[in-house]
C-alpha cells in the first residue's frame, strides 16, 4: 500500500496520526519483532503435507516487482522479489517433502518435490480457448473427453471428500483416458495438439490428489491469499461443466 493510504487507514481505524517519515522505521521494527513468528510459520508450512504457491506482480514506486505467497490454508508467508524468476520457490522448498500445488507457470515445474497442478487454471484455459474458437469441432470433442473424465471425479469429491479410498479407483479411468485421448490419438486442431502436449507434460502432476488423502486439486487457496474475493469452481469453469 502507498504510505498515504497506510496513514489514512491508521487514522480511520485506530485514530492514530503517523508521519510518513516514521513508516520505514516502524516497518523495520515490526519485521524484527515478528522474526520468530515468521520462523514458526515457515516451520509449520514445511511440515505440512501440501503447500499452495502463487505469485502476482505489484507496482512499487513505478517498478514492477513480484509478491509470492506460500500457504497451507492456515499459515501464510509472503516473499517479495524484483523478478518473476522462481528462485525464491526453489530456495523456500529446497528440503520440502510434501506436495506443491501451483498453476502452470513453468518456474514451478523443476521444484524437486511431488506436485499437483491446478485444475481450475487448466479448465479456465480450456474454456477461454474454446470461446475463442467456437467452430473447432475437434477441440470441442477433446474438451468433452476431458469433461467425461473429470466430472465424475469432482462429484465423488463433493460427496466423499478428498479421500484416497474413494478417489484411487479413478486411476483406471485416467489410464484409459491417456491411452485413448492423449497418447494414441493424432489431432489436426492446433488447440487440441496444444492441450495434448500439456496433458503429456503434466501427467505426473495432474492427478496426484487421487493418490493421497486431503490433497486439493486446485490452487484457489493461494490465489485467495494474495487478493480479495473468491472464485468458486463452477464460476471458474462455466462452459465445460454447464
Amino acid at each position: 500500500m502507498p504510505y498515504d493510504s497506510i496513514i489514512e487507514t491508521l487514522k480511520e481505524y485506530f485514530n492514530e496520526k503517523l508521519s510518513p517519515s516514521l513508516l520505514p522505521g516502524f516497518m523495520r521494527s515490526a519485521a524484527q519483532f515478528y522474526l520468530e513468528t515468521e520462523k514458526s510459520i515457515i516451520q509449520n508450512l514445511l511440515e505440512s503435507p501440501f503447500i499452495h504457491a502463487d505469485e502476482t506482480s505489484i507496482n512499487i514506486w513505478g517498478a514492477k516487482q513480484y509478491a509470492w505467497v506460500f500457504t497451507n490454508g492456515k499459515y501464510v508467508i509472503f516473499k517479495l522479489t524484483e523478478t518473476r524468476e522462481a528462485t525464491i520457490t526453489h530456495e523456500f522448498l529446497v528440503n520440502y517433502n510434501g506436495i506443491l500445488i501451483s498453476d502452470f507457470y513453468p518456474g514451478y515445474d523443476s521444484v524437486r518435490c511431488r506436485q499437483q497442478k491446478c485444475w481450475v487454471h487448466l479448465i479456465r484455459d480450456l474454456n477461454d480457448d474454446l470461446w475463442a474458437a467456437p467452430f473447432d469441432t475437434e477441440f470441442e470433442i477433446f474438451i468433452l473427453e476431458v469433461r467425461n473424465l473429470i466430472v465424475p471425479i469432482m462429484q465423488a469429491i463433493q460427496k466423499y471428500g478428498l479421500k484416497k479410498r474413494n478417489l484411487h479407483k479413478f486411476q483406471n479411468q485416467v489410464t484409459l483416458f491417456y491411452e485413448e485421448v492423449i497418447l494414441n490419438h493424432h489431432y489436426h486442431s492446433e488447440l487440441a495438439l496444444k492441450y495434448q502436449k500439456r496433458f503429456i507434460q503434466y501427467r505426473e502432476s495432474l492427478f496426484t490428489f487421487l493418490e493421497h488423502d486431503d490433497i486439493p486439486w486446485e490452487n484457489n487457496t493461494a490465489s485467495n491469499s494474495r487478493r480479495p474475493g473468491k472464485t468458486s469452481f463452477h464460476q471458474a469453469c462455466p462452459l465445460v461443466f454447464s
